[in-house]
């Protein structure tokens, strides 16, 4: 296989010429390239990233995977050394010369001084001489290239050089000439040593040839012959193989050596078609280590114009000339957006003839066929070159004439003439150009670009009237009409329910808002007029947009209810599509109200048939673990919405929501049965079984809820949150703003009574910074408390047996939602708290048929694959297996493990321990009340033996503390980290 290394026009050349010698291709393409034509020409095509691409030689070398040689085009790495030295390391044939060639070549320098040392005329220039031509070491194409007259303007042109080569072929350095004025610009086409042709390559504009002609007319045969020994004497010297150019400089009977382009070149084309010499071929044919015949024939006389973009657009028109001696290669295509960050070529017009004239005049011909619309280019400026007596001249012949005086800034036709201006027509566009001096058009002339329309100076203006910035013109006033979404009946039978609007809810959520995709309607023009669906469908019941929420952008979006029923449709799918992708590429966390039925039947403006290839839940389940999902449901959410609220990362429910996979209708369809909206998934079984993690009493503490969840991940930011107690503390400030309650209130928390419980909550409460807990899943695995909190400000995940529950022993279903807490907290670079009073797992016949096996080392798992600062303190009890999956798998895993005077630790429950491991021992004793006390005795032992102090004389633990310094070791021992994540830490958070 053949990687091409390029883009464009030359891409496509390469591999139409590959495809004809059956050569399997691999094509590159940018992110903002994808439609480029060489992309689906090849067999293969691989994506670039990163701001220059096309220069990133570790991209394009991987890109070659599978491939046996590289083509670089022209331009970009086509002359770089290293390019070619990184191919030949990973074994791949660069379809070029040798690496230490194009060091030699490649470095213009290094190419005067072997020109020079062969006594090839070079244009040195002299310290203090002018006029110069500063040029770029690297590259070709007209980049990097300026004439400097005056050592004024000398600093000016090298930096402006510099920047244009670095960007263009990633080397900045560049040298100074002679200006050789009124010559000609002539090439001697090279296969290794051997000359297939010359050309002359005079027209050029800026540096860069628009017309190339071959063989070179007018040329004196001594000196002709001179140029081909120059080259091939420049190439025996270099070891030169492969397809090659040597470029001088010819004024009269003299000449002077410019530069090797040892590369393919734009245009070889012309040489191709008076040679008969397939030069891309030729190439391929080298690197592939066939025979090649590359005798060249002697037939007749060949003309290149080069049509470039002048602007960037859709083409939406792009006819091709066609007929006897003429070709077009081209990357073009109708339906082709044409950017501008690339080179503007856009076509090369080549044409044959039997002698120059036919070529000359079939050229004329071609030209006129040429039909391009979408962007502006040069065509009307070819022309008018071509128009003229071009045959003989010198590099400053297109760029001087015409004359000097107020240039045409665009192609157009002239529709009216004044004494002060010139209206040109271009696109059914009129743009003013203001003139002074003697008009040189008049009505009805077709001008090309930089054409002189008045011998005088002047500039193009447009004619702006002052207006009243009051002053609602129509255009606007439709537009804003259109973008009042007021419909008072609907919003009214909303409140009546005591519910709010889809923009309601985030108006409150976003103290700023920009909206994506309002204008849209429902894709159902079929079946109903506009002017209804407008009315009816606004934003095609979804509101959707990127939004500011504590101070960080997020994106928010709402399904409407009051539009046919919260639906999803082909447009609010589109539009999801479209801000998920935001969201992916900007890291956005996405807070989504998902109140509807699910898929929509009713649309008619699509050819789909099942609807299996929507992408949105694809999209949307992606960003699990990238950016923090929030969903929001009140009323009902079945089907599709209910498919994206489940793979949220919190569920925020309002009291009387249903949350269900299917609604009535799909259950009735189904044949399970027929049962009202609010019989399906209600929120006695939503919450309790773990599907629902927050339950509230209304719309508007939703959104309070859900600004307080996005803050635990949103305070690295630094930007004031909004609320009061909300407000982001970033650790270190001085600012005082959080508040905590007093500390010392830890140490009567957990009951000198050790058998007595108490409420884990209110620890939490008084540990935490004032009104910062947020629990999670507070009616489900109630063995274990999850909750967002901070501590000094800085957010925090925290866990918590409740010995209330089960007496703290963990069962699956509490082991299940520590485990995805857990997986949440390492998601997003939380630190985890770990308050640790448990009995161990629980366990028995009843606890096994809930797969205990399963899911308590679940949560093994995820506390041991921890990967963000996590910390231990042991409030009383610590014992078994259950103790180390409260710490990760081992007393040493976390960053500190610490006790408070209660703690109490052991290999299982001492009391169990003990009649286990001394059955024997106690059975002995005969009398029951001597065994009775033995037993307590050795149980009293046990727990002086597993005393918090006595475990950390073993250094088992890091310490035993004062509870009231518990978040003085949390702010200082969990040291927020330095560095801040990019994309994905973990492939997703599970849904369960």
């Amino acid at each position: 296989m053949l990687l091409v290394a390029n883009r464009g026009e030359v891409a496509v050349r390469v591999l139409r010429a590959a495809a004809d010698l059956g050569i399997r291709t691999v094509a590159v393409y940018a992110e903002d390239d994808a439609s480029s034509l060489h992309v689906s020409l090849a067999d293969r095509a691989v994506a670039l990233h990163g701001p220059a691409p096309y220069l990133d030689v570790d991209q394009l070398v991987a890109a070659a995977e599978g491939c046996v040689a590289v083509h670089p085009g022209w331009g970009f790495l086509s002359e770089n050394a290293s390019f070619a030295r990184a191919c030949s390391a990973a074994g791949l044939t660069f379809v070029g010369p040798s690496a230490d060639v194009l060091e030699l070549l490649g470095d213009k320098r290094r190419a005067r001084e072997l020109a020079a040392s062969l006594g090839i005329p070079v244009l040195d220039a002299a310290p203090g001489e002018f006029p110069v031509m500063v040029k770029a070491v690297a590259g070709g194409g007209g980049k990097g290239m300026r004439a400097v007259h005056s050592a004024a303007d000398l600093d000016a042109a090298v930096e402006a050089c510099r920047a244009e080569a670095l960007a263009a072929f990633g080397v900045p350095d560049v040298y100074l000439e002679r200006l050789m004025p009124s010559a000609r610009h002539i090439e001697v086409q090279l296969v290794g040593t051997s000359v297939i042709g010359d050309r002359d390559c005079s027209l050029q504009v800026r540096h860069q040839k628009v017309v190339e002609i071959a063989p070179a007319p007018l040329l004196d045969p001594v000196l002709r012959k001179a140029l081909h020994s120059a080259a091939v004497s420049l190439a025996s010297a270099a070891g030169f193989t492969g397809v090659g150019t040597v470029e001088f400089l010819v004024s009269g009977d003299s000449y002077a050596f410019l530069e090797v382009n040892p590369r393919l070149q734009v245009e070889h084309t012309v040489t191709e078609m008076v040679s008969g010499v397939d030069l891309v071929r030729t190439q391929l044919l080298l690197a592939w280590g066939g025979d090649v015949d590359y005798t060249p024939l002697d037939r007749g006389a060949a003309v290149q114009v080069r049509l470039n973009q002048t602007s960037g657009g859709v083409l939406s028109a792009f006819g091709l000339p066609a007929g006897p001696g003429v070709r077009v290669d081209t990357h073009g295509y109708v339906g082709y957006r044409v950017g501008t960050a690339y080179d503007g070529l856009l076509a090369k017009l080549v044409v044959h003839g039997e002698d120059l004239d036919v070529a000359l005049n079939r050229a004329r011909r071609a030209l006129g066929e040429f039909s391009v619309s979408g962007v502006s280019t040069n065509l009307e400026f070819l022309k008018s070159l071509l128009a003229q007596d071009i045959v003989g001249a010198t590099t400053d012949f297109a760029a001087t004439s015409p004359d000097s005086g107020q240039r045409a800034p665009l192609a157009g036709t002239v529709v009216a003439v004044s004494e002060d201006s010139v209206v040109l027509e271009a696109m059914k566009m009129q743009h003013v150009v203001r003139v002074s001096g003697d008009v040189l058009v008049s009505v009805g002339d077709t001008v090309a670009e930089g054409q002189v329309l008045a011998s005088g100076a002047g500039e193009s203006t447009e004619d702006v009237a002052l207006a009243d910035p009051a002053h609602v013109r129509p255009d606007l006033a439709e537009v804003l009409a259109r973008h009042d979404f007021s419909r008072p009946e609907a919003e009214a039978r909303r409140h009546a329910r005591g519910g709010r609007t889809a923009r309601e809810n985030i108006a409150d959520l976003c103290s700023s808002f920009v909206e994506y995709g309002g204008l849209a309607i429902a894709a159902q023009r079929q079946r109903r007029s506009v002017e209804d669906l407008i009315e009816r469908t606004p934003a095609d019941g979804l509101v959707a947009g990127i939004g500011v929420v504590n101070g960080s952008r997020i994106v928010a979006m709402s399904y409407d209810y009051a539009v046919l029923a919260g639906t999803q449709g082909l447009r609010n799918h589109q539009k999801k599509d479209r801000l998920f992708a935001l969201a992916q590429q900007e890291n956005l966390p996405v807070v989504l109200f998902a109140e509807g039925g699910g898929g929509r039947p009713g649309d008619t403006d699509h050819s789909m048939v099942s609807g299996l290839d929507c992408g949105s839940f694809h999209a949307f389940a992606q960003l699990s673990g990238q950016v923090p999902l929030v969903g929001v449901v009140a009323g009902r959410c079945f089907a599709g919405n209910a498919v994206l609220l489940g793979t949220c990362d919190v569920i925020i429910a309002v009291e009387g929501a249903n949350i269900g996979m299917g609604g009535p209708a799909m259950i009735e369809g189904g044949g399970l049965g027929v049962f009202r909206p609010e019989d399906i998934g209600p929120l006695d079984v939503q919450v309790p079984n773990g599907v629902v993690d927050i339950a509230v009493a209304s719309e508007e503490e939703a959104v309070a809820v859900a600004k307080k969840y996005l803050s635990y991940f949103q305070a690295d930011t630094g930007v004031p949150r909004e609320g009061g107690p909300l407000d982001s503390i970033i650790p270190g400030d001085t600012d005082n703003s959080w508040r905590c309650a007093d500390q010392r209130l830890l140490r009567h928390a957990i009951p000198e009574n050790r058998l007595r419980a108490y409420d884990i909550r209110t620890v939490i409460d008084t540990l935490a910074d004032t009104d910062s807990v947020l629990e999670l899943r507070a009616g489900f695995g109630k063995a274990i408390v999850t909750a967002l909190v901070r501590v000094e400000g800085r957010p925090i995940a925290l866990i918590a047996n409740d010995p209330r529950v089960n007496g703290g022993a963990i069962d699956a279903d509490a082991a299940d939602k520590c485990a995805r807490f857990l997986q949440l907290a390492d998601a997003f670079d939380l630190p985890v708290v770990s308050l640790t009073d448990t009995p161990g797992f629980m366990v028995g016949p009843d606890a096994e048929r809930t797969a205990t096996v399963r899911h308590l080392t679940r949560m093994v798992v995820a506390g041991a694959n921890l990967t963000v600062p996590f910390g231990l303190v042991v409030l009383r009890k610590a014992y078994g297996l259950g103790a180390q999956a409260m710490a990760g798998g081992s007393l040493k895993v976390p960053r500190f493990a610490i006790s408070w005077p209660t703690g109490e630790f052991g290999p299982m429950g001492l009391e169990g321990a003990i009649k286990l491991g001394f059955k024997k021992e106690l059975d002995a004793i005969a009398d029951p009340e001597e065994r009775k006390q033995r037993y307590e005795q050795m149980v009293a032992m046990a727990y002086e033996h597993g005393k918090a102090l006595n475990v950390a004389s073993v250094f088992e633990i890091d310490d035993v503390i004062d509870p009231a310094d518990t978040r003085r070791w949390i702010a200082t021992a969990l040291a927020p980290s330095t560095s801040r994540r990019e994309g994905k830490k973990r492939p997703f958070i599970d849904t369960w």
